[in-house]
C-alpha cells in the first residue's frame, strides 16, 4: 500500500495531466448532465403545461360543454353524464391524466375518480384549492400538488355569453414527463460519453505533445534546470546569448546585455533589429564562422564562440559566447609597444655604436682631421633632418614619431623619407589617436618594404589643411589586391605574427575605427606599392576640451599605440 501511494505520488508529468484533464471532463460533464437533465425536465414541465393549457382552451370553447354546464349537466352530474363523456374522451385523445371540469360554485362535472364527482374542488380529501384564476378568469398553468400527486396543470375558464360558468382543468402527472425525460437520456448520455471519449484522446495527445516539448523532463527537473541556468547564466565571467532557429533571442545573462548593449526588452526579438549591422551581426549570426574570433563592438575587444544547440538529433538553435579581452589585449599591445620602443632604440644604439667605431678607428689611425669631418657630417645630417621635420611639422610628439620610425626603418635597411610638400601649421587636437593612426600605417608600410626584392622605400605625406589633417603613406612593397582593399580593415585580418601573443589584425581596423570615429575617411590604392590615404577633420587649431564634449572617439587610446602596427598588407 506505501509502495502504491509513493507511485501515485511521484506519477510523470505526463501522467498527471491526463489525470488532471479526465479528472476535470468527468466532474465537468457530469455537472453539464445534471444541469440538462433538470433544464430538460423544466422544459418538458413547462411543454405540458402549455399542452394543458392548449387542451383545457379548446374544450372550455366547445359550445356542447359550455351549454352543459349551464343546464347543470342535463345528463345527471355523475359518470355518465355529458361533460363527464366529453371529458373522458378529451384526455383519451390527448393523453391527459385528467380532465376535471367544474361550475361556476367549483363543483365538479367531471373526474378521474367518479367517486369525487359532484364533490367541490374545495372537499377535504382534495388538497386542491380554488385558484385566483378561477375568481379572475384568467388562464393558468403550473406544477401543482393534486389529488394524483403532482400534476401539470393548465387551467381555462368557461365563458358563456361573457359570464364566467366554469373552468376546466387539464394535468399531465410529473411521472409522465420524468419518464418522457428518462427516455431522452440514454442519448444524451451517449454524446457526453462520446465527448469524453475525445476529451481523453485530446488529453493524451496533448500529453505526448508536452512530454515531447519538455523532452520527457518532470516538473521537478524542470524547476531544477531552471535554477541551475539561472545560476550558471549569471554565475559565469562570459557573455552568453542564445537565440532559436527563427534568429529570435531567447536568453542572455548580464554581461552579454552589458557588452552587446542590449535593450531591456530583447528577449523574443530578432537578432537583426537588435544588434548593429557590421561584423558584430555576422558573427553572431554565422555569417562569418571560425573559433575564437575577433570582435571590436564599442570601445571593447571580443572574443566570439558559436555553437548550435542540439537535443536528441534535434536543432534547437545557437549559442554565443562573448569573452571580454579588452584589458588582457591592451596589455599585450602594451608589450608589444615596449618591444617595439625596444628595437627602435636598439637599432640607435646599433647605429650609435657603428659610427663610434668608425670614429675610434680613425682616431687611432691619427686621421684626426677626417675623424672631425666625420662627426660633423653625421651630426649635421641627424641635426638637419630634425631641423627640417620642426620647420615643417610644428607638433613634437610628431616629429618625435616620424624620427623614431626613421631610426627603426634604417636598422630594416628601408628608406623612410618624408615628402617637401608635408606641413602642419600648428599643434594637433587628439594627438594620440593621430599617432596611431600614422604609427600603424607606417610600420606596416615598413613591414611591407622590408619585404620587396627591389628598392626599399616608405614615403610619408602629412599634410594640414585648414582644420582637417591628411595622411599619405606610400611603400615599394608589393601592393594590396584588388580583391582585399575592404578586407585588410576587417578584424582579425594580418600575415604578421606577435613576439608577445598578442592577437594580431587589430592595427588596420582600429585606424578606420579612429579615423571614421572622427567623421573621417580611410582608403587604400596602388601606385607602384601600396598607398593609405587617411583624412582626419577638426586636428588641427581645435580646442581639445571642445572636441571631448562633442564626443570624439578615444578608442585607440585603450587598444592601440602609437608605435606599432597590427595588419601588414
Amino acid at each position: 500500500m506505501e509502495v502504491t501511494l509513493r507511485r501515485l505520488l511521484r506519477q510523470r508529468l505526463s501522467t498527471e495531466v491526463v489525470i488532471m484533464m479526465v479528472a476535470i471532463l468527468v466532474v465537468t460533464l457530469a455537472v453539464g448532465f445534471v444541469v440538462v437533465q433538470r433544464d430538460l425536465n423544466r422544459q418538458l414541465n413547462q411543454q405540458y403545461e402549455y399542452r394543458s393549457l392548449a387542451v383545457a382552451q379548446a374544450l372550455a370553447s366547445q359550445p356542447g360543454l359550455q351549454q352543459a354546464v349551464l343546464a347543470g349537466d342535463p345528463g345527471g352530474v355523475g359518470p355518465h353524464g355529458v361533460v363527464q363523456s366529453m371529458a373522458v374522451a378529451a384526455a383519451r385523445d390527448t393523453g391527459a391524466r385528467f380532465v376535471v371540469v367544474t361550475n361556476a360554485a367549483g363543483i365538479r362535472y367531471s373526474h378521474p375518480n367518479t367517486a369525487l364527482i359532484g364533490k367541490p374542488v374545495w372537499f377535504p380529501d382534495s388538497e386542491l384549492k380554488s385558484s385566483e384564476s378561477f375568481r379572475t378568469g384568467e388562464p393558468w398553468t403550473g406544477v401543482q400538488h393534486g389529488s394524483l400527486g403532482m400534476e401539470a396543470v393548465g387551467k381555462a375558464p368557461i365563458f358563456s355569453r361573457g359570464q364566467l360558468i366554469g373552468e376546466v382543468s387539464v394535468g399531465f402527472l410529473n411521472a409522465t414527463v420524468a419518464g418522457q425525460a428518462a427516455r431522452a437520456l440514454p442519448e444524451l448520455a451517449i454524446y457526453f460519453l462520446v465527448a469524453l471519449a475525445l476529451g481523453v484522446l485530446a488529453a493524451l495527445g496533448l500529453s505526448r505533445r508536452l512530454k515531447r516539448q519538455t523532452f520527457g523532463l518532470e516538473l521537478r527537473e524542470i524547476a531544477a534546470l531552471l535554477q541551475e541556468r539561472e545560476a550558471m547564466l549569471h554565475g559565469i565571467r562570459e557573455g552568453v546569448l542564445g537565440y532559436d532557429k527563427n534568429e529570435q533571442i531567447v536568453l542572455a545573462n548580464d554581461l552579454a546585455r552589458h557588452l552587446l548593449h542590449l535593450p531591456p526588452e530583447f528577449v523574443g526579438r530578432p537578432l537583426r533589429q537588435v544588434l548593429p549591422p557590421g561584423r558584430l551581426a555576422d558573427v553572431v549570426t554565422g555569417e562569418v564562422e571560425g573559433s575564437d574570433l575577433l570582435v571590436l563592438h564599442g570601445d571593447r575587444v571580443l572574443v566570439a564562440n558559436r555553437m548550435p544547440i542540439c537535443h536528441e538529433r534535434r536543432h534547437l538553435g545557437w549559442v554565443v559566447t562573448f569573452q571580454d579581452r579588452t584589458e588582457s589585449e591592451a596589455l599585450k599591445r602594451q608589450l608589444d609597444d615596449a618591444i617595439g620602443l625596444t628595437e627602435t632604440l636598439r637599432a640607435q644604439s646599433h647605429e650609435f655604436a657603428n659610427r663610434l667605431h668608425t670614429l675610434v678607428g680613425l682616431v687611432e689611425l691619427g686621421r684626426y682631421d677626417e675623424a672631425i669631418q666625420f662627426v660633423t657630417d653625421v651630426s649635421g645630417a641627424r641635426a638637419d633632418l630634425t631641423e627640417r621635420l620642426q620647420a615643417a611639422i610644428h607638433d613634437t610628439k610628431l616629429v618625435a614619431l616620424i624620427l623614431g620610425k626613421v631610426s627603426l626603418a634604417d636598422e630594416r635597411d628601408v628608406q623612410l623619407r618624408v615628402t617637401d610638400d608635408s606641413h602642419v601649421g600648428g599643434p594637433v587636437s587628439g594627438v594620440s589617436e593621430v599617432l596611431t593612426v600614422m604609427g600603424n600605417l607606417v610600420d606596416n608600410a615598413i613591414d611591407a618594404a622590408a619585404q620587396a626584392p627591389g628598392p626599399r622605400w616608405v614615403e610619408l605625406t602629412i599634410v594640414a589643411a585648414e582644420h582637417d589633417l591628411l595622411i599619405r603613406v606610400r611603400d615599394s612593397g608589393r601592393g594590396v589586391p584588388d580583391d582585399m582593399r575592404e578586407a585588410i580593415f576587417m578584424y582579425g585580418v594580418t600575415t604578421k605574427s606577435s613576439a608577445t601573443g598578442a592577437r594580431r589584425g587589430l592595427g588596420l581596423a582600429l585606424v578606420r575605427q579612429v579615423v571614421e570615429g572622427r567623421g573621417g575617411m580611410i582608403s587604400v590604392g596602388h601606385d607602384g606599392g601600396a598607398v593609405f590615404t587617411a583624412v582626419l577633420p577638426k586636428c588641427v587649431g581645435v580646442d581639445p576640451g571642445a572636441e571631448a564634449e562633442a564626443g570624439t572617439t578615444r578608442t585607440a587610446e585603450a587598444g592601440a599605440s602609437p608605435g606599432k602596427a597590427d595588419v601588414s598588407p
